[in-house]
């Protein structure tokens, strides 16, 4: 067999193949062989009809079976003797066998890129403190408080920026009334009352008591309620029966029971581990931006556009594990995929070859997953989501999401090594 192969493209090759007529005649005599073993012919026994007769009845059939064979090997063999690793399927061109004559054909392929790695243990990287401040607990605290926020009445007293109003509402055109709701409860920072936008909404209410009636000039758009109204203009008048506060509760040990601890001091050591944790996580992060920012240096690489399309579609599988990972509804993200799909072309480049250096890094430290590594991971996201194991990996599989857990703990476990190769410096965090 005699394979050339040349450069078409960033990361493309075609190969052109030619199968000795030889070969071809080995073949074809191995599938009639194969035909007249099995086939079937009014007249004759199972095996023994004329070869000529099968020939005649069958040879597109085995025209059919000696390409695939013929093809499929010499394939394996031009990938095997030239070291190739292919991206996708081939593009195999027409293929004309006759018998007699050598089979010559044509096969474009696109295959991962080949490139050095640059030194990649030793790194510099700079490492921020991890301290927790009053004024974070405080913060902390703030949130907590503000969680368990509710609507109290004012009995007495102005709107406020920040209050609900319950109100009735009816909207006119030439003194007619066209439309109207009762008992509706309405956000004064927004800008629209039962879907009619009201953009100056804020500006008539703050300063309004209860039993008052307001009058606003208002447009009504494609979505109003009653379609022959649509986009025009219109008055709005609302009567405000009752005004809403939020009031969030005081910061004490009542505070903390509500949220499961017997003392504020107990909270107050609940949040201040939590953001430690945190904390830490987020130093982490920065470390490992740092190490992607020198390991792109290494990619001095061109990428073919198909690989590209086939690398949006990758991403898109990892970012829903990303989602899974941080605990996002499986309904959620199932429901953001078209948004996902939007990634753009340029950040998909770069994960891409972001992902074959550490892929090399990993290949060259003898870095793998292994089947434990995997339960493990599964284990933990099941218990995250308050599911089985098994429903688990189920769920993952739907999604096409369980390679791109392998990689996303080979890529972990990568980072990991890298951290613990390089030079670290602890610098002062800059003064907010």
């Amino acid at each position: 067999m005699n394979i050339e192969i040349e450069e078409v493209g960033p990361c493309k090759k075609l190969l052109k193949i030619e199968i000795p007529k030889e070969k071809i005649e080995d073949e074809w005599q191995k599938q009639l062989n194969e035909v007249s073993r099995m086939a079937n012919l009014p007249g004759f026994r199972k095996g023994k009809a004329p070869r000529k007769l099968l020939e005649k009845k069958f040879s597109d059939k085995i025209i059919e079976e000696v390409k695939r064979a013929v093809v499929s090997e010499s394939y394996k063999q031009a990938l095997e003797g030239n070291k190739l690793s292919p991206i996708g399927d081939p593009d195999v061109g027409d293929i004309d066998l006759e018998l007699g004559k050598p089979l010559k054909f044509e096969i474009t392929l696109e295959v991962l890129p080949t490139f050095e790695l640059g030194e990649y243990k030793g790194m510099q990287l700079k490492k921020k403190p991890v301290s927790i401040t009053d004024e974070d607990i405080d913060k902390a605290l703030n949130a907590v408080s503000r969680q368990k926020t509710q609507l109290t009445v004012v009995n007495k007293g102005k709107v406020k920026d920040g209050d609900y109003i319950i109100c009735d509402c009816e909207v006119c055109i030439n003194d007619e009334k066209i439309w109207n709701d009762e008992e509706l409860e309405v956000m004064v920072s927004g800008s629209s009352v039962a879907n009619i936008n009201v953009p100056d909404l804020k500006d008539n209410l703050v300063g309004a008591k209860s039993g008052d009636k307001l009058t606003m000039d208002v447009e009504l758009g494609d979505n109003f309620s009653v379609e022959q109204y649509r986009n025009k203009s219109a008055r709005m008048e609302i009567s405000i029966k009752e005004i809403k506060r939020p009031a969030s509760p005081d910061i004490n040990d009542e505070l903390a029971k509500q949220v499961g601890y017997d003392t504020l001091d107990e909270l107050r050591e609940f949040l201040s581990k939590r953001l430690e944790v945190e904390k830490k996580n987020q130093v982490e992060g920065e470390m490992h931006e740092q190490i992607y920012s020198k390991l792109i240096e290494m990619a001095d690489f061109d990428l073919p556009g198909d690989m590209i399309a086939h690398q949006s579609n990758e991403r898109l599988h990892r970012y829903q594990m990303e989602l899974i990972n941080k605990g996002t509804p499986l309904e959620e993200v199932e429901k953001n995929i078209d948004d996902l799909k939007n990634a753009s072309e340029e950040s998909v480049v770069k994960d891409f070859k972001m992902s074959l250096v550490i892929d090399r890094i990993a290949e060259k430290e003898k870095i793998f997953v292994t089947e434990n590594d995997v339960n493990q991971k599964i284990n933990g996201l099941a218990g995250m989501y308050g599911i089985e194991p098994a429903a688990m990996k189920k769920q993952l599989e739907r999604i096409n999401g369980m390679s791109n857990l392998r990689h996303q703990l080979k890529e972990h476990k990568t980072l990991n090594l890298l951290m613990k190769e390089a030079t670290i410096e602890e610098v002062k965090e800059e003064a907010k």
